[in-house]
């Protein structure tokens, strides 16, 4: 994902970190919420959500963006860290 693109993603994701978050795991069952914890980036989420779901990565930015809606947030700390969330911890904790 070119880096504008993956910044917007990831502005999108933080806005609602919790809500999309649950719509994630929903649209993709083989992900498990670590998965989505310790991403360190939006690249590596769709590389995280991509593997587990065999669904290519287009298919999986495209998804995420529908997802999250719009918006913007904190960025450059992996997604658990920046919702408030000591590293290593899950988010919903």
């Amino acid at each position: 994902m070119e880096q504008q693109q993956a910044q917007q993603v990831e502005q999108q994701l933080r806005q609602n970190w919790q809500q999309t978050r649950y719509r994630i795991l929903d649209q993709f069952a083989e992900v498990s919420p670590s998965d989505l914890d310790f991403a360190r980036n939006v690249n590596d989420l769709v590389e995280r959500i991509a593997d587990k779901s065999h669904h290519t990565q287009r298919y999986v930015e495209t998804r995420l963006l529908e997802l999250a809606g719009g918006g913007g947030g904190p960025q450059g700390q992996p997604f658990g860290v920046s919702m408030g969330q000591q590293q290593g911890m899950r988010i919903g904790q």
